[in-house]
């Protein structure tokens, strides 16, 4: 079964993708099977990234390019490494990665993911990096890791992916 890769407008442009409405379901025991995805600018002309947030851990998964097709490689590189640092075990890492073979473009669907990955993004955008060579992107991972967001309970409460994940991964 494909991941889904719900993207905003821009993205689908520079992919040159006319993506269409598209739900499923996950396969059994899928746990990363929808993401949304997002272009952010580095501040270096013509240089890009594209941040895929996971719906609804919002784990953060940035590679360097502009397109879904020219990033796709590099997401199934970065993500077990990130998965590993939230504390997934190497067998559910495979058992995840097996199930990402190939990958849907999808619209968007969510307005609140939306608005995650719109408030996300000026976090990613600013930096110091003296070149688009030199950014770090395990960095900004990381940091998106902690970034703390209304996880709408009730109460009101806040939590970050990587608890997202410290308390989905303790309950299996």
């Amino acid at each position: 079964m494909p991941v889904i890769f719900h993207a905003v407008q821009k993205l689908l442009n520079t992919s040159r993708i006319q993506a269409v409405k598209y739900v499923s379901e996950p396969a059994l025991g899928q746990q990363l099977h929808s993401w949304y995805a997002k272009l952010l600018s580095t501040g270096f002309p013509g240089k890009l990234l594209v941040m895929y947030v996971h719906e609804p851990s919002l784990l953060a998964v940035i590679c360097r390019g502009k397109t879904v097709a020219g990033t796709w490689n590099e997401f199934q590189r970065r993500l077990p490494v990130l998965l590993q640092k939230v504390g997934f075990k190497e067998e559910q890492i495979r058992s995840e990665m097996s199930q990402m073979e190939s990958y849907v473009v999808a619209k968007t669907n969510s307005r609140s993911m939306i608005s995650y990955m719109n408030q996300m993004a000026p976090n990613l955008e600013w930096h110091d990096y003296p070149s688009y060579n030199d950014i770090i992107l395990d960095e900004m991972e990381e940091r998106m890791l902690l970034y703390l967001y209304d996880a709408h309970t009730k109460p009101q409460s806040y939590t970050s992916s990587l608890e997202y994940w410290h308390k989905a991964l303790n309950q299996e």
